[in-house]
């Protein structure tokens, strides 16, 4: 009896190492560019000036892999958004939108395909992206723009917080290197990224109006490194 109960230790310890020598976890660090269109007051929130407010950024990422269906990490970037009314009919206004923004934040991944250590066989795979971000802001106003009383100027560096949605592709390079793609939505907890607002007085006697949050379209591409034992 005693023997059987040896044996059936020392098989549940060898299935628990054999199993933790499989892990699908490990950690992967990264480095992609971007470009950045702002969504906000100024255009309407469209993008029918697509190409010429395109503005450009860097980022980096840390992440770990849990499983190879599900990622958690880390990234920081910076870049800017730029609009202008010339290209919005709004010529006589010219009201600009330049502003600097440093995002840091968390995220989780959702691959669609088994993808990571040991699932060779798949070359790629789709993956969902939520993340929550922490933000820092400067405007870079237009001081050649009449603005009307009822706008209020925020010209300095402000913070707020932000939300991502996006979709992206993984692609292997090699064993542990990988690209990646993706198009993502930050939607920003403040309406005064363009640096202005409208004031609360004008908006107590205009209810029509309001300050909505603003926004920007990211593309990313990039590629990342694996670091784990095959």
């Amino acid at each position: 009896m005693k023997n059987r109960v040896l044996i059936a230790v020392v098989l549940t310890l060898f299935a628990f190492t054999a199993q933790a020598q499989r892990s699908t976890s490990f950690l992967e660090l990264g480095g992609y560019g971007m470009s950045q269109n702002y969504l906000g007051d100024l255009n309407g929130n469209s993008l029918n000036a697509f190409t010429q407010e395109v503005k450009f950024g860097v980022g980096a990422q840390l992440k770990y892999n849990l499983s190879s269906l599900l990622s958690v990490g880390a990234d920081v970037n910076f870049g800017s958004i730029y609009s202008h009314d010339n290209l919005h009919g709004n010529e006589t206004r010219d009201y600009v939108v330049d502003t600097e923004l440093l995002q840091m934040g968390v995220f989780t991944n959702i691959h669609f395909i088994p993808f990571g250590k040991y699932n060779l066989r798949h070359s790629h795979t789709p993956f969902l992206h939520v993340g929550a971000n922490v933000v820092t802001y400067q405007p870079n106003l237009n001081t050649n723009a009449q603005y009307p009383e009822e706008i209020e100027l925020y010209p300095g560096t402000s913070h707020t917080v932000a939300y991502s949605l996006g979709f992206g592709w993984r692609i292997r390079r090699s064993l542990k290197s990988f690209y990646n793609f993706g198009i993502y939505y930050n939607g920003f907890a403040a309406s005064n990224i363009e640096g202005f607002n409208y004031t609360r007085e004008y908006l107590e006697a205009n209810t029509a109006s309001r300050n909505t949050m603003d926004g920007c379209l990211m593309l990313k591409l990039g590629m990342s490194l694996g670091f784990f034992e095959q």
